[in-house]
């Protein structure tokens, strides 16, 4: 009996490092040192992550899962702390991952689905559209077009009709008013043109 005590007293002056060497030699016994050793430290981890003891006790046991299936990727030449924290991280990352894949929204936070517009809507917003673009001069549909719709700017578009840069930006306001006019006597829902 009093060896076992000896040895004992003796397993517990084991640097860390040591015993993760003979865990992977398959000593039970350096692995139950360790796990004696880390488990405080494990547990105060996750639980000033988590705040909740049961979420904490899980991490920290899944820790020792995931210690004992790296255990052939330990470097016996490095500290074996910064080696047990490392994968503390990566479970404390996969499992705010899971978390955040898998959380719930009660159907009564829920925002309601948005309406999309059936085929007689976009027909409706299409006649609009040609109805308020009929209303405007040949030119003054194709500056607003070009640059509100294509992006063309306006130096381009200048460029293109022979007038100034002022000329064409006139032409394209004097648009977007008969626009605006048009879309206020139709009354749209939604406006094909912005400014």
């Amino acid at each position: 009996m009093p060896t076992v005590g000896r040895l004992e007293a003796t397993i517990q002056e084991v640097p860390d490092e040591t015993l993760m060497e003979r865990y992977i030699d398959g000593d039970a016994a350096s692995f139950e040192e360790l796990f004696r050793r880390c488990e405080p430290s494990a547990y105060r981890y996750f639980l000033k992550r988590t705040h909740s003891r049961e979420r904490a006790q899980d991490l920290y046991q899944e820790l020792f899962l995931r210690i004992h299936r790296a255990r052939d990727s330990y470097d016996s030449t490095r500290a074996f702390t910064p080696w047990f924290f490392q994968i503390a991280q990566r479970l404390w990352i996969d499992d705010q991952r899971r978390a955040w894949r898998s959380r719930e929204v009660p159907i009564g936070d829920r925002d309601p689905p948005a309406r999309r517009p059936d085929a007689a809507d976009e027909t409706a917003g299409r006649q609009q559209v040609d109805h308020v673009l009929a209303a405007l001069s040949a030119q003054e549909r194709y500056v607003l077009v070009s640059a509100k719709v294509e992006g063309v700017s306006y130096l381009e578009l200048a460029g293109q009709l022979g007038k100034s840069v002022a000329a064409v930006k006139k032409l394209a306001s004097r648009a977007m008013q008969r626009v605006r006019a048009a879309q206020s006597a139709t009354v749209p829902a939604s406006a094909p043109f912005q400014s």
